[in-house]
């Protein structure tokens, strides 16, 4: 039997169609070959998707010189001597009662001259409290009575350090259900079923409302904000994990979509005093131009695409561009460090943004059709690209959302997700509290106890002053 033929049938064209032909193929090659090209250092790609071959070359910097490790002269760390307590037991050791040189009787120091300690783990397991409810019968009529168990008593069969125990092995550890199940009977001897450990981060969530509503209402009247969002999965659809952060807290936010929608219902109405630090995101755009700042990391990945274009004409812009944005980074650094002062620093940069407006405007015209859009993006934001002259205390990059958006990052590869909306408040609300007490530098776990336990014997809700939305 003869092989069919696939190869499409391609009408006659003329000249100058079969030029114009050619040259969009081109285009086409050169967009696939850019596409080939995207790394962590020159896009929006997670440096985990470089694979093992694929990592971006590394900038050029200069060689300080230096070994690694510890610098001759640096101040050194010891553990210190741990202090006597009830947790510390004592084994002294003496030498023999008779001299090994003469014979003579030996008289101990008051004062060990050497101390060493071992630290060790004791053996953990759980303990149980049960409450038997007794009813009493009357002699007289028979009537019966039966004893209500106290409200300060949990209802549930896990008391307040197991539960919040649960929530932060998942909330601070990313640890999945199955995992934390496999843990409790491990360590502690506990059977818990997977529904059981899954209710319990449900009533933990339940009770952390005033926590969340305290932290989301502190980050949206702040002075400094940072946004940003992720993927986020639920069943099998696809949704987004939002975050807002200030100086002292924290707030995630589940949303079915990444529109501009979602991120008013994140931020709120910004007040006209708050500056917003994100990326290029349109989502953000409802926030006025002159109280955003635009992350310099995300400007200047873009900057190196159009150097490491395939396209010979687009790299002596972006060669340029990119020794500009590394200018602006080592100049806010030497003014950081004290080696420049800020009249120095402001003129500095406002040369610099000079320039780089006068290499934009060159892309525009020069650059090829893919990264002239991308040069004329750029000029459009330039004044929230530059918005952190008027204010020494805007950041120059949206780091800080992308370091607290990490551990969600990691505990949604080491999952499948959530299954319902109890699931996603229990995600947004624990990782709300284990960032904003990584802030605050309390610890997560004495805070979540503390609020277990106030809900569960119905005392006052501990809420941090630091939370108040005057902060």
């Amino acid at each position: 039997m003869s092989k069919k033929n696939t190869t499409p049938t391609v009408p006659s064209l003329t000249l100058e169609q079969e030029n114009e032909l050619i040259f969009k193929l081109l285009e086409r090659i050169s967009e696939l070959e850019d596409r080939l090209k995207q790394n962590s250092g020159n896009s929006s790609k997670p440096p985990s998707s470089n694979g093992p071959g694929g990592a971006p070359p590394a900038r050029p910097r200069q060689r300080s010189g230096k070994q690694r490790g510890a610098q001759p002269g640096h101040k050194g760390h010891r553990r210190e001597r741990h202090p006597q307590d009830e947790r510390v037991t004592l084994s002294p050791y003496y030498p023999a009662e008779t001299c090994t040189c003469c014979g003579g009787d030996m008289l101990a120091h008051a004062k060990p001259h050497r101390v060493h300690q071992v630290f060790d783990l004791p053996e953990v397991s759980y303990v149980m409290t049960e409450h038997q409810l007794f009813r009493a019968t009357c002699t007289r009529c028979l009537h019966s009575d039966e004893a209500c168990l106290p409200e300060t008593v949990s209802h549930t069969q896990m008391g307040t350090n197991l539960l919040s125990y649960i929530a932060l092995q998942s909330g601070q550890y990313h640890q999945s259900i199955s995992q934390i199940q496999s843990q409790l009977h491990q360590h502690f001897g506990l059977r818990f079923s997977r529904g059981a450990i899954s209710e319990a981060q449900g009533r933990v969530s339940t009770m952390l409302t005033p926590t969340y509503q305290a932290i989301k209402q502190q980050v949206q009247t702040a002075s400094y904000i940072h946004a940003d969002e992720t993927r986020h999965q639920r069943g099998g659809e696809r949704r987004w994990m939002w975050l807002a952060l200030s100086k002292v807290a924290a707030c995630f936010m589940t949303a079915y979509g990444r529109g501009k929608d979602a991120a008013k219902r994140l931020l709120g109405d910004v007040p006209e005093t708050s500056v917003l630090v994100t990326d290029q995101y349109a989502g953000y755009c409802f926030v006025d131009s002159a109280q955003r700042q635009i992350c310099w990391a995300h400007v200047a990945r873009n900057v190196a695409a159009i150097a490491d274009s395939s396209e010979r004409t687009n790299h002596p812009i972006g060669a340029r561009l990119v020794l500009l944005a590394s200018m602006v980074f080592r100049t806010r650094h030497r003014w950081e460090n004290g080696e420049l002062d800020h009249a120095q620093y402001q003129r500095r940069l406002r040369r610099c943004r000079e320039h780089w407006r006068a290499q934009l405007t060159r892309g525009t015209l020069l650059c090829s059709s893919r990264y002239r859009g991308r040069c004329r993006w750029l000029l459009k934001d330039d004044d929230m690209l530059w918005r952190f002259l008027e204010d020494d205390q805007v950041a120059l990059t949206n780091n800080e959302a992308e370091r607290a958006l990490r551990g969600y990052v990691l505990w949604r590869k080491g999952s499948y997700g959530v299954w319902s909306q109890r699931g996603e408040q229990f995600r947004q609300r624990i990782l709300s509290l284990v960032e904003t007490a990584k802030r605050l530098g309390r610890c997560p776990q004495t805070w979540l106890r503390a609020v277990i336990r106030a809900c569960i014997e119905k005392t006052d809700y501990p809420i941090p002053a630091e939370l108040s939305p005057s902060r």
